[in-house]
């Protein structure tokens, strides 16, 4: 056995570098709410507020982020769209749990559902006209 070791020392690292490669992929993946925790942790001992959007938007985004960015400073930062991996829902939403939270705090009320439903509203609205002129 010491002969094969010996004489396959190059294989058996190389074999032996993937399995650590795969290892700590692996690994970064179950540590991706802590990262969101630790990343919105540091955007707001910078005073940076935002959340971070991932899955299909719905027609008021846009309004939606504007009225956030408007009244409160806010910023939706979109990081996926409909293909969205476990580990960046895990990450974004470990990020949201902080960022949403010390928002709100530092405001006194919900301030997400209060723009979302003007957004919704103004979407609504908006709606509604088109389908009268037409």
């Amino acid at each position: 056995m010491r002969a094969f070791v010996r004489n396959h020392k190059t294989g058996i690292s190389v074999i032996g570098l993937i399995f650590l490669v795969v290892g700590l992929l692996e690994a970064w993946g179950f540590t991706a709410p802590a990262r969101g925790h630790l990343s919105a942790r540091f955007d707001l001992s910078r005073g940076h507020y935002r959340v971070l959007a991932y899955g299909l938007p719905s027609p008021w985004r846009p309004e939606y982020a504007r009225l956030l960015r408007e009244r409160y400073g806010i910023e939706i930062r979109t990081v996926a769209l409909c293909i969205v991996s476990r580990t960046l829902v895990s990450y974004a939403d470990g990020y949201n749990e902080v960022s949403a939270a010390a928002a709100n705090r530092k405001f006194g009320h919900d301030v997400f559902k209060e723009c979302a439903e003007a957004a919704s509203q103004s979407w609504e609205h908006q709606r509604a006209l088109n389908v009268v002129r037409q």
